[in-house]
């Protein structure tokens, strides 16, 4: 089973919808970026992989980095990060997102925490029943 490691920081949404805010905002949102980040590195990276995905085109690192106007290093960090967030997986050496929209993709990750909550509460009740909390709350 592959480790997925969420970040999530609650950010208000851009007060005007626009693709470069809207993008910038989601990767800020999963903490993807960093004040460090001043050439927006992780955003162009990501849009790339957005667009690539929605044009069924997945793309090698050396494909985006030239598409996000990055090195390849710099890419290659970055889709780490996006790969191990779930929000990007590789197919051989082309990478995309999970599902064939940015949606979808936010969709399956919320199943995915949905499901695993959904475990980790009922082992919590069996805890606290062990531990004898059974109904106190």
């Amino acid at each position: 089973m592959a480790t997925t490691k969420i970040a999530i920081r609650e950010l208000k949404p851009p007060k005007k919808a626009g693709e470069e805010k809207d993008i910038q905002w989601v990767v800020d949102s999963f903490v993807l970026s960093s004040k460090k980040d001043a050439d927006c590195t992780a955003y162009k990276i990501f849009k790339a992989v957005v667009e690539s995905t929605l044009e069924d085109e997945p793309m090698t690192s050396t494909q985006l980095s030239k598409l996000a106007g990055v090195t390849r290093g710099a890419t290659l960090f970055h889709l780490q990060k996006f790969s191990q967030s779930g929000l990007v997986r590789s197919e051989g050496r082309k990478y995309i997102l999970r599902a064939p929209s940015l949606e979808e993709t936010i969709d399956s990750m919320m199943q995915d925490m949905e499901r695993m909550f959904s475990r980790m509460r009922k082992i919590a009740s069996e805890i606290d029943k062990e531990l004898g909390y059974e109904g106190r709350w």
